[in-house]
């Protein structure tokens, strides 16, 4: 069964429910009421008449036992014809009628003879000569002792003729209801469920045709079926995105390892035609070498991607690794005309892995190298500002488009004229900074202008966390640079920077030397 007919079904069945309940209660009220409403009037009619009435004893001949005599007031004057009045007197025989009403003169049988003789008052449904009739009989006491009864009663065929009518009309009513509920429900479960029905047709467009552009429109209020259209719609730009990105993927991955097979291929058929040569294995192991990189960065791109990569977090000194760094890009440029400059350098200490730090600094050194030609210069720094360390590196390279700036942290993407200057870059080394700086609870941002150059900056949380009661201290460490006569290298300047760290007699004094 279908949630449509479920739902239709449960809602008429409750509304069903609801009608009859409440039908029945209304029915029963009403009743109620009306036999009420005969009762006190019985109750009133008995309660004159009691007041009213008069017991007379008359002396029996011999050895009979005396009769009561019971004189009733004149009934008919004070009462309706839907009333009857008995009075009955006990003698040595039972119970015997000694007065009436008019309207019942021809009958000589109680209105109720089942409740005559029984102690206390009593409220009773009768048939009276085919007439249902609503019975109160009372005890007539003379002297403390019970001399006989007075019974009165109300016709109730006006009350069943009003509650059969009533018992009508509400079937009738109920009927109708019951119809009404299950057109309402087919209505209201068709339109609950048509935001759904439309998910379930867009889920099978994109099934049938692989079209993820797909959006669903909601003009209702945001609840719970407008946040499901919401929510679908989120997750179909997440497909669209992710299957976009899948698609350029595999088109970078066959790109990028097309050109080391063929050039593997190339000299594969040159070593075959004319005989080994080193330049031909030279011009393998290269390339070979090329696609174990690319390999090997894929792995870890995609182990972080499920959390397949553990990095262990510990007090690091981010100024030793930024020193490294210098001498590493500047051991790298020494055949090239570059000047590579420390611009700025702080101590800071922040909670980080080493290794993966490293890596962070080789890419984005690397990448200043690669896009910077000859005659420019490389700005390397390090700060700390407040409770952040803050890493910059900055090129006079050919710099990034604007278009370019959104979609460089992008696995493969590369821009044309990346590709165009050295051929050497897969894409992917901005990809891993920024996981690194994920990793690490840090951010990354660039800036860049076309022709001018580039500025990565990278904030790290310092640790410990500073104290909020303590100003913080700024203690700059100047760096001593010397240039060459043409001034196109920089040539390390024997030097000793000694870094105090403030503290107490744990404190630790770092030796660099350049």
């Amino acid at each position: 069964m279908t949630i449509r007919r479920r739902l239709t079904l449960w809602y008429a069945i409750l509304l069903a429910l609801i009608i009859v309940t409440f039908g029945a209660i209304t029915f029963g009220v009403m009743r109620y009421a009306m036999i009420e409403n005969i009762d006190n009037t019985l109750r009133e009619t008995e309660q004159v008449i009691r007041n009213e009435i008069r017991t007379e004893t008359a002396t029996g001949a011999g050895d009979q036992q005396d009769d009561v005599e019971i004189i009733l007031p004149a009934l008919d004057r004070y009462y309706t014809s839907n009333i009857y009045v008995q009075a009955w007197a006990i003698n040595g025989d039972g119970a015997v009628l000694k007065s009436h009403s008019d309207n019942i003169a021809m009958f000589d049988t109680a209105l109720d003879d089942s409740v005559l003789g029984l102690p206390g008052t009593h409220m009773t449904n009768a048939d009276f000569q085919g007439r249902d009739v609503r019975v109160l009989t009372r005890p007539v006491v003379s002297n403390g002792e019970t001399v006989g009864w007075v019974q009165v009663a109300g016709d109730l065929s006006t009350v069943n003729e009003a509650i059969e009518l009533l018992l009508l009309v509400m079937l009738v009513s109920c009927a109708f209801a019951i119809a009404g509920s299950v057109i309402l429900s087919l209505w209201f479960s068709h339109r609950a469920l048509k935001p759904i029905e439309e998910i379930t047709l867009a889920a099978a467009s994109v099934a049938g045709t692989d079209d993820l552009g797909t959006r669903l429109k909601w003009s209702g209020p945001a609840d719970e079926l407008g946040r499901l259209t919401s929510v679908f719609n989120q997750m179909m730009s997440r497909l669209e995105n992710l299957f976009s990105v899948q698609q350029r993927f595999v088109a970078d991955v066959s790109h990028e390892l097309r050109t080391p097979l063929t050039s593997i291929q190339g000299n594969l058929e040159l070593i075959r035609r004319y005989g080994l040569d080193e330049q031909s294995l030279d011009a393998m192991q290269s390339e070979a070498g090329r696609m174990t990189r690319l390999v090997n960065d894929l792995l870890m791109l995609a182990r972080t991607d499920y959390g397949g990569v553990k990095v262990e977090l510990f007090p690091t000194d981010l100024d030793t690794i930024m020193l490294e760094s210098y001498e590493q890009v500047r051991a790298i440029t020494k055949d090239r005309d570059l000047k590579v400059v420390m611009a700025q350098f702080e101590p800071v200490r922040i909670n980080g892995n080493p290794d993966r730090l490293r890596q962070l600094m080789l890419n984005l050194t690397n990448n200043a190298v690669k896009f910077t030609p000859d005659g420019g210069e490389i700005h390397m720094g390090l700060e700390h500002i407040r409770d952040q360390a803050v890493v910059w590196v900055k090129d006079t390279g050919i710099g990034i488009t604007e278009a370019d700036l959104t979609r460089i942290f992008d696995r493969f993407y590369q821009s044309d004229p990346a590709r165009t200057h050295t051929g050497e870059g897969f894409g992917l080394g901005l990809s891993i900074c920024k996981w690194i700086v994920d990793t690490h609870g840090g951010e990354i941002r660039v800036t860049s202008q076309p022709g001018e150059g580039t500025t990565f900056t990278v904030t790290f949380p310092v640790y410990p966390p500073p104290d909020p009661h303590k100003q913080p201290t700024r203690n700059r460490i100047p760096i001593i640079r010397r240039s060459d006569g043409d001034g196109t290298h920089h040539q390390p300047v024997t030097k000793e920077l000694e870094i105090i760290r403030g503290g107490d007699d744990n404190s630790k004094r770092h030796h660099h030397t350049k």
